[in-house]
């Protein structure tokens, strides 16, 4: 075979190999995004606290009525929520404050530490919700919940549902649980969609392979 043909060849075979890698990229992006919501699933939880914090300590508080509990991963019993998978979770809390002189602090407890404290404070007849949030990475068993500090006061009732604690897994092994990856604009491709876009990588692929193949028995017929 001539020179000229070999390296006509060789280009071949690299064009070929390039195209197989970029065709092969969005069922790679996919099959991750796929494994890392098998691996996560659905986590999100929202609970409130009946009745009134008044003025004592609580660690924990104790939210028993558990509205949304999707993944399992806030117990009732305890008032802790335990990371089901490492990723970054949000968690929320709200509270209504008791009118009067009130030196309210609630903390967001993570594995045992102080993270984040939640204040608020009003004077005489005044009362108002206070809402805080927290934006934290877990690891697996890791633990969240909070505390309220001597001197603070909440109240609910079980209509107004005014004392509150909720959370959300965010992302989880680098891909959002809501539709993209964080740490980039561009969404992913829809899980709906996964078995059609790997049956066309592989019918692209196959096209390919056969178009190389031909080009180069051409190649050896024309030598």
């Amino acid at each position: 075979m001539s020179p000229t043909k070999i390296c006509s060849a060789f280009v071949i075979v690299t064009v070929l190999c390039v195209t197989r890698l970029v065709v092969a990229g969005p069922s790679e992006l996919v099959s991750r995004q796929t494994a890392a919501r098998q691996q996560g699933g659905a986590v999100l939880f929202f609970a409130s606290y009946q009745g009134i914090l008044r003025e004592i300590e609580f660690n924990p508080i104790i939210f028993n009525e558990v509205l949304v509990n999707q993944g399992s991963a806030y117990s009732n019993d305890t008032g802790m929520f335990t990371a089901p998978v490492a990723g970054i979770y949000q968690f929320v809390f709200a509270a209504q404050i008791c009118r009067g002189n009130h030196n309210n602090l609630w903390h967001f407890m993570v594995k045992g530490e102080q993270r984040m404290v939640c204040h608020a404070q009003v004077s005489g007849g005044d009362t108002t919700l206070n809402t805080c949030y927290l934006m934290v990475e877990l690891k697996k068993g890791d633990r969240v919940w909070m505390s309220q500090i001597v001197g603070s006061c909440a109240w609910a009732s079980t209509i107004s549902k005014t004392i509150t604690f909720s959370g959300v897994l965010l992302a989880s092994e680098g891909v959002s649980t809501l539709g993209g990856r964080y740490g980039s604009s561009c969404p992913l491709p829809s899980l709906g969609r996964t078995k059609s876009i790997v049956s066309v990588s592989a019918g692209q692929s196959a096209t390919l392979s056969t178009v190389a193949i031909t080009m180069l028995l051409c190649l050896n017929l024309l030598d």
